[in-house]
């Protein structure tokens, strides 16, 4: 490929590593994915092997330099999971498995925290609230239930790609955006906060640096290159959370820009102007795409057995069946709480559900209820996009659950959007770690000029205006089904918890 230089983007999702390589150009080449796994525990907890994080990191990255020069590889970016908990002690060994943000054994110190936090200090948040998904209460919880192990911590890393920049480079470091996340910094947001350390029985030592999202933060050293694939002294770029870098990619840049971002978790962000100026607003779900894979996983076998032997995909074989289904899937409505909630609810302790069985319910009416569910839940949040000014009628779609047609007719339909399709939905957020790490190396000026090489749109989804208002019918009901459970999803929390332990899970 001669003298073509290339930019190499790493996400480390919450389900695997997707590595996707560009030209400087903004020219897509290929992309890898190699996944891992999670284990989810009957407290509520959801761990992952950090060591399968790199293992993931090293397999994607060989596998996408196996045609190119190492050499020609300009950067290496990273965006990553975000606000987990991972405790290694002073020789840098593995103290516990990541706690990931999906983790929610926390709930209880979450709730306890938030009862004592200073209220002028949980208002320089966007969300301004402590879930149990943040990093403070994993670390509160830690504390008391394994004070041996908390008491032997030599670094916290609160992001998933910081473990991999730290085995790349030898250097601690986090990225002040996704840090945020961790409720463990100062008012500014620009520090680590003095008074939770103290509090918390946590020092500065024991905490990463924090950095700017496109600072070069190290060079590949010759020991890790050795196992990557990488050229030694390739310079390796922090980047953000995978949530910020879908904002990049997808071009988040002035006020009234929005997006749906449709990964694992899934959500909406929007660019609002206020009192203070412009400010990002939105949110995530916990199980957005999760419910969807859950679907595939749990309900949909025989769609993967005759995909298998077809050699097509499953996804494809469920959105056929989902289709079959009537608007409304005969009233049947999936709550898709799978692990706990964020935006809207914030409720570490909600509990998915389906409600309206009947005799009469089919399971092409199961199956649509659930992509119904998701796109009613993220509706939720784009109620409060829109109560801050934002029109939001057209905006793009990203991640897998852009990848279906029906799924993106359900999600138009239910939310009144018109949805811009990328020529790569699913490369987006790497798009965005890409031109970050473009951007850090000196390739491009800035964020703007850079995301003008790299847009490319293929499509629109319309809403159909009857659809639109069968749904606006149902919304109601939706939220009226969360209103009546939620006093007792406490209760059946604590009842699957401990049915799991009884049954030994």
């Amino acid at each position: 490929m001669g003298d073509t230089r290339y930019l190499l983007a790493h996400d480390m999702g919450t389900s695997g590593d997707k590595s996707t390589l560009f030209t400087v150009e903004g020219e897509f080449v290929a992309t890898r994915t190699t996944g891992y796994p999670k284990r989810s525990l009957s407290n509520g907890g959801v761990e992952q092997d950090p060591e399968d994080w790199w293992r993931a990191f090293c397999a994607s990255t060989r596998a996408l330099v196996a045609d190119v020069d190492p050499a020609a590889i300009t950067a290496v970016g990273f965006d990553g999971t975000f606000p987990n908990c991972l405790c290694l002690d002073s020789s840098g060994a593995k103290l516990t498995n990541a706690f990931i943000w999906q983790d929610v054994r926390a709930a209880a110190e979450a709730k306890e925290l938030e009862g004592v936090a200073p209220a002028d200090w949980l208002a320089t948040f966007s969300t301004p609230t402590i879930g149990a998904d943040k990093t403070l209460p994993k670390l509160l919880w830690l504390k008391r239930n394994e004070p041996e192990l908390f008491s032997r911590i030599g670094m916290m890393f609160p992001t998933s790609q910081d473990f991999v920049v730290w085995r790349l480079t030898g250097e601690a470091v986090t990225e002040r955006g996704a840090a945020s996340g961790t409720r463990m910094v100062n008012r500014a947001h620009d520090d680590w906060s003095d008074e939770i350390l103290s509090w918390l029985g946590v020092s500065r030592a024991q905490l990463p640096r924090l950095a700017g999202r496109s600072e070069v933060v190290g060079e590949v050293l010759p020991e890790a290159a050795a196992e990557c694939g990488l050229a030694p002294g390739t310079k390796v770029v922090i980047g953000t959370g995978d949530a910020y870098t879908a904002d990049v990619g997808v071009g988040l840049l002035d006020v009234g820009d929005c997006y749906l971002t449709g990964g694992t978790s899934g959500g909406i962000y929007a660019i609002a102007d206020g009192p203070d100026g412009p400010h990002r607003t939105g949110g995530e779900t916990s199980a957005s795409g999760a419910s969807l894979a859950w679907l595939k996983d749990v309900v949909c076998l025989d769609e993967q057995r005759r995909a298998a032997e077809a050699g097509a995909s499953v996804y494809d074989l469920i959105n056929a069946e989902v289709a079959s289904a009537p608007v409304g899937s005969h009233g049947v409505m999936f709550h898709p709480h799978l692990s706990g909630e964020r935006w809207p609810r914030f409720n570490g302790m909600a509990q998915g559900s389906f409600v309206g069985l009947s005799v009469t319910t089919t399971r092409a009416d199961l199956m649509r209820s659930v992509v119904e569910g998701i796109a009613f839940n993220m509706a939720l949040i784009l109620d409060r996009i829109r109560e801050q000014g934002v029109e939001a009628r057209r905006m793009p779609i990203i991640g897998g659950l852009g990848s279906g047609e029906v799924t993106r007719q359900i999600f138009a339909d239910v939310m009144d959007v018109e949805f811009d399709v990328p020529r790569y939905p699913a490369e987006v957020v790497t798009m965005g770690t890409a031109i970050l790490a473009g951007v850090g190396a000196g390739v491009y000026e800035d964020v703007r000029s850079a995301h003008a090489r790299f847009a490319d749109y293929v499509g629109s989804t319309r809403p159909v205006p009857e659809n639109v208002e069968r749904y606006a019918s149902l919304r109601p009901l939706f939220d009226e089904i969360y209103r009546a459970l939620e006093p007792v999803y406490p209760s059946i929390y604590a009842t699957r918890a401990r049915l799991s332990e009884d049954a030994g899970a």
